[in-house]
């Protein structure tokens, strides 16, 4: 799954309501089928999270909870965190917001009501698929169970295992019907509509799965509602990127670019031909990105005589500089003012971390995602036993 890393503001609980700052957001939740004692994380934005423990949270008792959050700024959304459930709530300051919902795994299942023009919005986008895409409306439901027996600690390994593989078949079918009808229907929809949060997130989901030309040419058109004072909104940036990108192929020549090093020196990712280059896109607070960086750190050291590695950050100036500051590397690790943006679209990027091999004359030879792509790449391209012994042992466990 695609995970971005903009931080949209902080959060604090408040839990004496007599000393609850007059900004605050209230949220106040009734839900049904949740135990008491259910815990509910808040996190702003798509935060970089290290630690979900931190986050702001409320306690569910009898079938209510409530919480008070203190934005830092004018615009903020927050989600609700819970097993598979992840739910968008917009606020302002001083807001009030009533959350209902039944069974804390599936998002359709819930309900947001306050006075936010992009909250209303959002409900409008719901009741539509609901609605009028009935049938993708229930197979996203079936997906979203299974995604949450395949974490749930009172099932058996063999009932979870069996259950992560109904939730990758449900998800093939849900990705074909996105393309078969969804994508069309939701378009037509918002081609009546005014622009939102919920419109650029459609438009992004779209420009990622989606590149038939009937409906990249339409989904253009929806995009041109963008109002110039969301122009640098980062997500805005990306989608406008993967939308209008002359997506590079492997086999092909590399696409190049300038982006900058922590002492905003510039660079180009051409500026190595001769040897290998290995592209790695990431983000701060990326599992799969932390997990791999010692590996790559190791590689790197033994190997670049003949191969040389770029960390592409799509992440804001703030967290990477917090990355360089905290993790140190040999390899390089880049960006720019756009979160690369452009680099993340031309490569046909959507999950990180993502692999990209170049070789010494500047041909595309191959892309994989994930921790284990790095060791398929170094395996089949740049071989280096030790390094692959440590990987294939460390994916396993």
């Amino acid at each position: 799954m695609l995970a971005l890393c903009a931080i949209a503001g902080q959060a604090q609980e408040t839990k004496n309501s007599n000393s609850v700052s007059t900004d605050s957001v209230i949220i106040e939740g009734v839900v049904k089928n949740i135990p008491d004692g259910t815990r509910f994380r808040f996190m702003p934005g798509l935060s970089c999270v290290q630690d979900i423990n931190s986050l702001p949270q409320a306690v569910v008792k009898d079938g209510k909870f409530r919480i008070a959050l203190l934005p830092q700024q004018e615009e903020v959304n927050y989600n609700l965190v819970y097993q598979a459930c992840f739910l968008s709530i917009y606020a302002k300051p001083g807001m009030k917001i009533k959350v209902q919902g039944d069974d804390a795994t599936v998002v359709n299942y819930w309900s947001v009501e306050s006075d936010h023009f992009d909250q209303k919005e959002n409900n409008a986008y719901n009741r539509f698929i609901k609605d009028k895409l009935s049938d993708y409306y229930e197979l996203d439901n079936k997906w979203g169970l299974a995604y949450g027996r395949t974490s749930d600690q009172s099932l058996s390994q063999e009932e979870r295992d069996k259950a992560t593989q109904e939730y990758r078949e449900l998800l093939q079918q849900r990705e074909a019907l996105r393309k078969e009808k969804y994508n069309a229907a939701i378009l037509e929809f918002m081609a009546s509509r005014p622009f939102s949060k919920r419109m650029i997130s459609e438009i992004w989901m779209i420009s990622i799965y989606d590149h038939t030309p009937a409906i990249v040419e339409k989904a253009r058109e929806i995009f041109k509602k963008t109002p110039q004072e969301a122009m640098n909104i980062p997500l805005v940036l990306e989608t406008k990127a993967k939308l209008y990108a002359e997506k590079v192929k492997i086999g092909e020549q590399m696409k190049d670019f300038t982006l900058f090093d922590r002492e905003f020196k510039t660079h180009q990712l051409s500026e190595f031909k001769g040897k290998y280059t290995i592209l790695e896109f990431t983000f701060r607070g990326c599992g799969g990105c932390i997990f791999v960086k010692p590996f790559l750190e190791e590689f790197y050291k033994r190997n670049k005589d003949k191969a040389e590695v770029i960390a592409i950050y799509r992440d804001t100036k703030e967290n990477w500089m917090k990355e360089g500051q905290e993790h140190k590397v040999s390899y390089h690790e880049w960006s720019d003012p756009t979160q690369a943006s452009e680099p993340v679209a031309a490569y046909d990027v959507y999950a990180f971390p993502t692999f990209v091999i170049i070789d010494s004359n500047g041909k595309v030879l191959d892309k994989k995602e994930g921790a284990s792509g790095f060791y398929e790449i170094i395996k089949k391209y740049i071989p280096d036993a030790e390094v692959e012994k440590n990987l294939k042992e460390a994916l396993k466990s």
